[in-house]
């Protein structure tokens, strides 16, 4: 198998290395920027690296591929799309939104050969350093089989099974509404606290709870601009929906009524239980 991976940072590289780890005759091709291909950790995973600025390569090794894998920003995802399918036999991304880039997918006369894709997996570093064979084992994959061919979908699904994931089918509307709540607004519940923390100078009193509830704080802002300007109405919304839970237990507790709030923990234990 040739496996081309365009983005070779954390999700890109650990592309590479779950699929040498399982299937080790598999050639991997790195296209990202110089300063990148050219690191010791995208070297020890790939066999050809190619500069994203030399388009003539970046073209041959598309058009070589059994599968390219776009693991890129969605804004860089949605913008090479047309390219990438005009030259690529089967296409899958990473991307964290999916209504952008199958708007974009629509233009192209080949959308058949693309199967959307993302894999909730993750860690501390962004870049290829941080790379793990293990990284997708046990976890969620979503794809999205809406406009795919049966034998693009086929391929990809038998993919990232073989990565050790769990796929989870979905359209691209359902995945940004989904992952608004679960992951988008998870960041700025996270980071809203890291910083009011930081105001309130409540450092000192920051035990294991607040640095569970914190650990993904921050992030990539290039990233996260993505995000967010891809997925804004449903990130949006489920801010808002948020905010009301919020809003009604303060609400409580002001006039000395904790109900609410107390509605809310009994309610979050439940679902725990019954999961």
């Amino acid at each position: 198998m040739r496996l081309c991976v365009v983005g070779f940072g954390l999700i890109g590289g650990s592309v590479a290395a779950a699929c040498r780890a399982r299937q080790p005759d598999t050639a991997v091709v790195a296209v990202d920027r110089s300063p990148i291909i050219e690191s010791e950790p995208v070297r020890s995973l790939s066999d050809v690296r190619v500069s994203i600025d030399d388009e003539a390569a970046v073209d041959r090794e598309l058009g070589d591929a059994d599968l390219v894998v776009l693991a890129a920003p969605v804004s860089v995802i949605a913008d090479s799309l047309e390219r990438v399918l005009a030259r690529a036999k089967l296409v899958t991304d990473c991307g964290s939104t999916k209504r952008v880039i199958a708007a974009r997918a629509e233009r192209s006369p080949h959308r058949g050969q693309l199967v959307l894709g993302h894999p909730l997996a993750g860690g501390t570093s962004a870049g290829a350093e941080g790379a793990r064979a293990d990284l997708f084992e046990g976890k969620t994959w979503i794809l999205c089989k809406q406009g795919a061919s049966d034998a693009a979908f086929a391929s990809v699904h038998a993919f990232v099974t073989r990565l050790g994931s769990e796929v989870v089918v979905m359209t691209p509307d359902e995945h940004d509404r989904a992952l608004a709540l679960t992951s988008h607004v998870p960041q700025l519940v996270a980071s809203a606290l890291a910083v009011l923390s930081a105001r309130r100078g409540a450092e000192r009193a920051e035990g294991p709870g607040f640095e569970s509830v914190t650990r993904i704080a921050g992030g990539n802002p290039g990233i996260w601009a993505d995000i967010f300007e891809s997925n804004a109405d449903e990130i949006a919304s489920a801010l808002r929906e948020v905010c009301g839970e919020l809003e009604r237990a303060a609400a409580g507790l002001e006039g000395s009524h904790p109900a609410a709030a107390l509605e809310l923990i009994d309610a979050a234990r439940r679902r725990a239980g019954s999961g």
